[in-house]
C-alpha cells in the first residue's frame, strides 16, 4: 500500500509571542540607531553653522579689500564723525552686518537704505526704513545669519514679522575688552587683562582703546592693526541671542551684535522662556553684560568662531581661559602657538 503523504496547512499568521519578539528586537535596534541618527543630523547643522561664518570670513575679507578695513560698527560717539550734529543712538547707522549686506549677495535689500535717515528727530530712525516688501528692513530673514542648530524664532524679541528685529546667531568680536557689569552684579570677569582694552564695552572709536578687530563704537581694525596674526585672532563667532538683551536687538541694530570673549564659551546665562528666566541680579542675568554678551552655541561642548584668517574653528567650552583670551586680543604680543587647537 502506497503510503499517502500529508501535506501541512500554511499558517495563517505569527503568534502574539512572535509579535512582540519582533517588537522588542526592532524596538533595540531603534534605541541604538537614533544617538546615530542624532548625531549625524547636528553634525549637518554644525557644518551649515560653520559654512555661514565662513561665508561671513570671505565677506570680511572682500569687504577689506574694498574699503581697507573690517566693517565698523554704526555708533559714534563724537559728532565730528557724524557731520550731522548728532551722536550715540540718534546717528547710528547699523551693525557691520549692515555693510556686509553687498558682501553676502544682498545687495537689493542694502540699495534700499537711506544712510541719511541717521539723527533725523527720533532715535534709531535709521533702523526703522522699510524694505520694498513693505515689511521693515531689520525684519528681513538673512538665512546666513541663523544657525540651525540655535533652533531660535527668527523674531525672539516679538510677534510681527512686518516690523520686529530679526536675529542673528552671529556676532562680531570685541576681544577681551573691558566688560564692568551692570550695577555691580557680578565681578568674576571684568575683562582687560592684558590692558589692550580699556574703554568700558567697547564704547569708543580709538584703535588704543580697543581689544579686538571690532568696537562697539564707529571703528574697525585694518588687517596690519591685527599685529598678533589673523590665524591667531577671532574675528566673530557664534550667539544666542535669546540669553542676551542686546543680542536680541537684532542683526541689523548697532546693539545686535557687538559681543566679548570676556565671558568663557557657552557661560550658562539664563535665557529667554528657559526656567527660572530672568533670575534674581547676578552673573546669570541676561542683562549682565559682562557675561551675557559672550559667545556660545547649541552645540555640544564648544561654539564655532571665524578667525581674521578667514578660517573656521570649533573653540571647546573647556578651554584655557588666558588662551581664549589671547585669541579675542588682536594685540596682546603674547605667543600662543596652536596649542588651542582641537
Amino acid at each position: 500500500m502506497a503510503k499517502q503523504h500529508h501535506s501541512r496547512r500554511p499558517r495563517a499568521g505569527y503568534t502574539l509571542l512572535e509579535i512582540l519578539v519582533v517588537c522588542s528586537v526592532l524596538g533595540i535596534l531603534w534605541a541604538q540607531l537614533m544617538p546615530t541618527l542624532g548625531s549625524l543630523r547636528e553634525n549637518a547643522r554644525r557644518q551649515s553653522c560653520g559654512n555661514n561664518l565662513k561665508q561671513l570670513g570671505i565677506a570680511f575679507h572682500n569687504y577689506h579689500e574694498t574699503y581697507r578695513k573690517l566693517p565698523p560698527n554704526g555708533l559714534y560717539f563724537w559728532t565730528r564723525q557724524t557731520r550731522n550734529g548728532y551722536n550715540w543712538h540718534r546717528a547710528a547707522t547699523g551693525s557691520p552686518f549692515v555693510r556686509l549686506l553687498p558682501f553676502i549677495e544682498q545687495d537689493p535689500l542694502y540699495n534700499q537704505l537711506n544712510f541719511e535717515m541717521a539723527g533725523n528727530r527720533s532715535e534709531q530712525r535709521f533702523e526703522f526704513q522699510k524694505s520694498r516688501s513693505g515689511k521693515m528692513v531689520r525684519s528681513e530673514i538673512i538665512p546666513s545669519f541663523l544657525c540651525p542648530s540655535a533652533n531660535l524664532d527668527p523674531y525672539l524679541d516679538g510677534t510681527n514679522p512686518m516690523s520686529d528685529p530679526v536675529i542673528s546667531c552671529y556676532a562680531t568680536s570685541i576681544g577681551s575688552q573691558l566688560m564692568p557689569s551692570r550695577q555691580r552684579w557680578c565681578s568674576d570677569y571684568p575683562g582687560n587683562i592684558f590692558g589692550t582694552g580699556p574703554a568700558r564695552h567697547g564704547d569708543d572709536a580709538r584703535s588704543y582703546r580697543l581689544s579686538g578687530p571690532f568696537a562697539r563704537g564707529f571703528w574697525a581694525a585694518r588687517f596690519r592693526d591685527i599685529t598678533d596674526g589673523s590665524s591667531q585672532v577671532i574675528a566673530a563667532g557664534e550667539t544666542l541671542p535669546h540669553k542676551s538683551y542686546y543680542q536680541r536687538h537684532g542683526w541689523m541694530s548697532v546693539n545686535g551684535v557687538w559681543t566679548a570673549t570676556t565671558a568663557p564659551i557657552n557661560y550658562p546665562t539664563i535665557g529667554l522662556g528657559e526656567a527660572g528666566y530672568p533670575g534674581p541680579p547676578g552673573c546669570e542675568h541676561h542683562k549682565n553684560w559682562q557675561t551675557s554678551n559672550g559667545f556660545r552655541s547649541a552645540h555640544p561642548g564648544g561654539a564655532q568662531f571665524v578667525f581674521a584668517d578667514g578660517s573656521v574653528h570649533l573653540l571647546s567650552e573647556t578651554i584655557g581661559y588666558y588662551t581664549y583670551q589671547r585669541l579675542g586680543d588682536r594685540r596682546d604680543g603674547q605667543p600662543i602657538g596652536d596649542s588651542w587647537r582641537p
